[in-house]
């Protein structure tokens, strides 16, 4: 029985080898995006448009659309994230993997990973600045079942393994009673590591984590002193990093993850601030790594949070191309082009998603976190806010989750 199954794979691995490769055909056919460029595949908005962002060799999802004047397709990836290809880029993933004993074509284990700021999550605390004091409504301290809602995005919505959060009220013992309160809803696998500072303990950085699928290896604040650039501290939040390992769905570690959670200075026009911030971080960053804190061949670090800076205002931060250059080569992992990447906060009144200023930025040197992300851009998740932007920002937040989806797979740092 095993010879005579060994036998049909083989034969089916030599059809294989010899067998022209499939192109998009149908509506619905599951494919692979294989690149030709090291950066990843021109993922268009439109069918036959020009413009583009690239999402990475190897993302999967399904046909969804084709446009007969221009030849495209559209594909949604697993992910969510949708957009247009021509065929030269996509392959089938038809029945007879041969390492697929049930002929189906093989998924790839994804895990999402982000950020979100929840907006002063303090008990007792009302909330709703600035539009407050601009005509808008000052909401009310969060509920239990706020509270019950928030985690049901987390889990449900998000499907989100590991979170930065920003805002977050909290205790000098690393403990809150916020944070505690979310956990309960969220599960007794959901853990959280806090910083210890930020806006008198009550706006704190936060990473919050499911250990059946995050393993916890170490966690520090990079504690910067108070250095006034522009009228204010560049870190009144210092950044919090975590070195966690990602463990598939048996247990097993694979790979290896740097995160580091930032909040920095209120006000987008803090560009000297804000520059001075990312450059005193790459300095902490290095030297953290170099004192054995984290591992020293670590070269999967993902940065994100609530920048408070956007890439496409026109101010003068330089930190959104190739961060920290000599060692790390930071991507942002939003398109260059501001019409491609929604609004991160509700803002003004009415309440609309205006301002750009939640990102994550991935190492993207050799060998490095982009190499193992599904796709160089993330997800603004305006779609979890089906009931309205004011009701979202009543239950949940002013920001909305920014997430990426990154590849559980065997570790190539070393």
């Amino acid at each position: 029985m095993q010879v005579a199954r060994q036998a049909a794979r083989l034969v089916l691995v030599l059809a294989l080898l010899f067998a022209p490769p499939l192109a998009a055909q149908n509506v619905g056919d599951r494919v692979r995006l294989d690149a030709t460029h090291p950066d990843g595949v021109p993922a268009h908005p439109a069918a036959g448009d020009n413009s583009f962002v690239r999402w990475a060799g190897g993302t999967m999802g399904r046909v969804t659309a084709f446009h007969n004047q221009s030849g495209w397709f559209q594909v949604t990836a697993d992910d969510g994230a949708i957009g247009w290809f021509t065929r030269r880029y996509l392959t089938v993933l038809g029945p007879g993997d041969p390492d697929d004993e049930d002929g189906a074509a093989n998924e790839i284990l994804t895990y999402v990973i982000g950020t979100w700021n929840l907006e002063h999550l303090r008990d007792g605390a009302s909330r709703g600045f600035p539009e407050n004091g601009n005509g808008g409504p000052s909401l009310p301290p969060r509920t239990n079942a706020d509270y019950a809602h928030i985690a049901d995005l987390i889990v449900t919505q998000l499907d989100a393994k590991l979170l930065i959060l920003n805002e977050i009220n909290g205790r000098d013992d690393g403990t809150s009673t916020e944070l505690d309160r979310l956990v309960g809803h969220l599960g007794t696998s959901w853990r959280y590591q806090l910083g210890s500072s930020g806006g008198n303990g009550r706006q704190r950085v936060a990473i919050l984590f499911d250990t059946r699928f995050i393993r916890r290896n170490d966690c520090r604040e990079l504690v910067v002193p108070e250095t006034d650039v522009g009228g204010g501290d560049i870190f009144d939040r210092d950044p919090l990093a975590c070195h966690v390992t990602l463990l598939d769905q048996g247990g097993a570690a694979r790979n290896d993850l740097l995160v580091v959670g930032l909040h920095l200075a209120s006000g987008q026009d803090e560009g000297p601030n804000h520059n001075a911030a990312m450059a005193r971080l790459r300095t902490e960053l290095h030297a953290a790594i170099g004192a054995g804190h984290f591992p020293a061949d670590e070269r999967d670090i993902l940065l994100g949070g609530d920048l408070n800076a956007s890439r496409y205002g026109g101010a003068a931060e330089n930190f959104w191309d190739n961060f920290d250059s000599q060692r790390f080569a930071f991507v942002t992992l939003a398109p260059t082009d501001g019409a491609l990447y929604p609004g991160t906060r509700l803002a003004g009144v009415p309440l609309q998603p205006r301002s750009q200023i939640d990102y994550l930025m991935a190492s993207g040197v050799t060998r490095g976190l982009t190499d193992e992300l599904v796709q160089l851009t993330a997800t603004v998740r305006h779609d979890i806010m089906v009931s309205g932007f004011d009701a979202f920002r009543a239950r949940a937040s002013d920001h909305v989750p920014v997430v990426i989806r990154v590849r559980v797979t065997a570790d190539t740092d070393q």
